[in-house]
């Protein structure tokens, strides 16, 4: 296990898991599950130590934004905007610091060890201009048999304004493999294990300023309307808890 864990030490210039400083026993619970694993703590925003209204007055999250670019015209609430706020805050550190490559995780990770087996070939199977790469994701494992009819629904929808997608992203929405274990990767939710690249790290910042996407549903926008080359792994190598285990503890970050 630990030379696979060595492998994700030496590619990445860092290695972030966001918590929150209250949550200090999803902290005890990850010190165990990535045992072997150099990253560091980079503690987000907690919804218990702001308003909406305050950060709406400081510019930070843009309400009627949000709500154009959510699907069914919600705003975010406020664990989703803390979500989104902490992981922009990553996303300006990768470029304060100019790094090349970096890993995010959550505090509410499982490593899949035996999946993790694969790393090598993954890597080498990896295409050269990936800028996002999920190692974990929910929703759009695969397309669906009926993929085309509801793509082509999906398309007359939006040419009669019925649907926010735009063309692009409804012709991106699922996965396409590109080799044994890479797809090029659809419409996806979470946000718990995913690479980026300096790049990327950059078109997502701004993006995201000022707040107005769900943290998965940015990642997800970005990679359907090609803003980002963006890449999958199947089998998926790490999970969130609610994916692998019947007990998972609430989210602090997402609640």
């Amino acid at each position: 296990m630990q030379q696979y864990l060595d492998l994700l030490n030496q590619r990445y210039d860092k290695i972030y898991v966001i918590t929150l400083q209250r949550a200090h026993d999803r902290q005890a619970q990850i010190r165990k599950e990535l045992a072997g694993l150099q990253y560091e703590f980079f503690y987000g925003q907690d919804k218990k130590e702001f308003t909406v209204a305050e950060l709406t007055a400081a510019g930070i999250y843009d309400e009627a934004l949000a709500k154009k670019h959510h699907r069914y015209n919600k705003p975010m609430p406020p664990g989703m905007i803390g979500c989104s706020w902490s992981h922009r805050l990553i996303y300006e550190d990768v470029v304060k610091h100019r790094y090349q490559q970096v890993l995010i995780l959550e505090d509410d990770v499982v490593l899949d060890n035996r999946n993790l087996a694969l790393l090598p070939e993954v890597f080498s199977e990896l295409p050269s201009d990936w800028e996002l790469f999920y190692f974990g994701f929910a929703l759009h494992e695969t397309p669906p048999a009926n993929a085309p009819l509801k793509k082509l629904f999906y398309h007359l929808a939006r040419t009669l304004g019925f649907f926010k997608f735009t063309h692009t992203a409804i012709r991106n929405l699922y996965p396409t493999q590109l080799s044994k274990h890479i797809y090029k990767a659809g419409y996806h939710d979470c946000t718990h294990a995913y690479a980026l690249t300096y790049s990327a790290a950059e078109k997502l910042a701004e993006l995201q300023t000022p707040i107005s996407f769900f943290p998965d549903h940015l990642l997800a926008y970005a990679s359907t309307n090609e803003l980002v080359k963006a890449y999958l792994v199947l089998p998926k190598l790490i999970n969130q808890q609610f994916q692998v285990l019947e007990e998972a503890s609430a989210s602090y970050i997402h609640g």
